[in-house]
């Protein structure tokens, strides 16, 4: 496994979007091959790191690779660790040289679902405990002078009843949104003695003045393939180096400052799937509109024997294939286009209606699958029409949060003797204006507490939608039982 770091934060708003994009560009400056991944159920992050560095973007979740239902037994270390293993393998490249996985904590450290001893599951320190991963603190010291070193103390200290023995390993700790030279030294000083009895050194203070410029993320209003192209990586590395020593960086964690830069493609690990005979085609939407894919489901799906094919909703027609899978986006934002595309969606029509298509969608994908959109001024957007139903857009968040579902009878083969469940996420701004038959809910849906939220998604004949955003390590079963509809 090669060595891996986790930039984790004290808060929200600790910097670490920036941070981590810095060094991604400082890292990649040096000659080494990062591999970035995201903590938790974050899409646009991830998609960040992916146009920053080319390779894509795990997320590895200890809640939602979990699987089962959400009171279920917890599955021991050894067992969780192997499952975000497979996670990482999935997505592995040969390299070639000095690789470093580099992560992105959500929230703060210790943040995650709630729970009885504390948490745990799901936060940046559950997965740095399970995968010995050291840890890089940030905190945002904007306001704050000596009272930053109190609280980096009392990260270092604090161990939640799940820990038990373990203790996190802290590389460091940097400041962000520093105020001047003056406040840069005042930390330097309040932090000596931390490294001093703990050994834990203060490396970097990054200035408010000069930060680079990220363009909001918000709803996706700017992607980030445009986005990152628009930045100066250059810049963002030699700033990154200017304020954080990133030689001590490295040594800590046993690496070269620098390393010789490998001509040539890196080559991908060969797989130990076996030679198949040709399985189901699954054509699986990948553009602007429909970007919330996780990285990790095309590979998964073809170890399970399926055939991965991408297109386009918004310029292309519908592929020969078994199934289709739509995943989340920003289909609102793209209406005009995609209802532009009328051949498709008479394709898609024809292919369900005539052919009985399996299909799925989730969230930005059950919104295109419906009749239409109510946007938040009242215009509509036209869509596919092979769910009966309609939504309309809020201006408040509709749903956050973790999901359990344990899948409702009638739908999937195979599934009638033990109950199958699955793990995810949901999140979204639209709400349905259609109700729905119990009969035609997917599955009965639970948040991470076990608390049950009812009947939740749609199905209509082979074509079903839903909140809900599956995790593929926490839903393997169920897309094990989706690929028997295509046979």
């Amino acid at each position: 496994m090669i060595p891996s770091l986790l930039l984790a934060g004290a808060s929200s708003n600790a910097g670490k979007t920036v941070t981590m994009a810095a060094l991604l560009c400082a890292l990649q400056a040096r000659g080494f091959a990062v591999r970035p991944a995201k903590t938790g159920p974050d899409y646009i992050d991830a998609a960040w790191h992916t146009a920053l560095c080319g390779a894509a973007s795990a997320n590895l979740d200890t809640w939602m690779a979990a699987g089962g239902p959400p009171d279920a037994r917890p599955l021991s270390s050894r067992a969780l660790r192997a499952r975000l293993a497979g996670v990482r393998e999935r997505l592995a490249e040969d390299c070639g040289g000095e690789a470093l996985l580099l992560v992105e904590g959500a929230m703060g450290l210790f943040d995650g679902a709630a729970g009885p001893d504390g948490g745990g599951d799901g936060s940046s320190a559950r997965l740095a405990s399970l995968c010995d991963m050291p840890v890089v603190l940030l905190i945002n010291v904007r306001g704050m002078g000596q009272s930053a070193a109190a609280l980096a103390e009392g990260f270092f200290r604090f161990r939640p009843s799940w820990m038990k023995q373990r203790r996190l390993k802290f590389l460091g700790v940097i400041c962000t949104h520093v105020g001047s030279e003056r406040h840069a030294a005042l930390l330097r000083d309040a932090f000596a003695p931390l490294e001093r009895h703990h050994g834990i050194p203060l490396l970097g203070c990054l200035p408010r003045a000069g930060a680079p410029d990220i363009a909001s993320r918000h709803l996706g209003l700017v992607q980030a393939q445009e986005a990152a192209g628009a930045l100066d990586r250059d810049a963002l590395g030699r700033w990154l180096e200017e304020h954080v020593r990133l030689d001590e960086i490295l040594r800590r964690l046993g690496l070269p400052a620098r390393v010789k830069k490998k001509d040539g493609a890196s080559v991908p690990l060969k797989s130990t799937t076996r030679t198949r005979r040709r399985g189901p085609v699954v054509a699986i939407a990948r553009d602007e509109a429909f970007s919330f894919l996780y990285a990790d489901l095309p590979p998964l799906l073809r170890r399970l024997g399926a055939e991965v094919r991408f297109f386009s909703p918004l310029r292309e027609r519908l592929p020969a294939c078994d199934g289709l899978y739509l995943p989340g986006g920003y289909p609102e934002l793209f209406g005009a286009e995609l209802a532009a595309n009328t051949e498709l969606r008479k394709e898609l029509r024809r292919a369900v209606r005539e052919d009985a298509l399996p299909v799925h969608g989730e969230c930005g994908g059950y919104l295109y699958l419906m009749r239409r959109l109510r946007r938040s001024d009242g215009t509509e957007i036209p869509f596919c029409d092979v769910l009966p139903l309609e939504a309309a857009l809020r201006e408040r968040r509709v749903a956050l949060g973790y999901r359990a579902a344990c899948v409702r009878p009638g739908w999937l083969p195979d599934t009638e003797g033990a109950p199958l469940w699955l793990r995810g996420h949901e999140f979204h701004y639209a709400e349905l204006l259609t109700p729905i038959a119990p009969e035609e809910a997917l599955w009965q849906s639970y948040d991470a507490a076990g608390q049950c939220l009812g009947p939740e998604g749609c199905r209509h004949g082979r074509v079903s939608g839903t909140w809900l955003h599956a995790y593929p390590q926490g839903a393997l079963t169920f897309w094990r039982a989706w690929l028997r509809l295509l046979r």
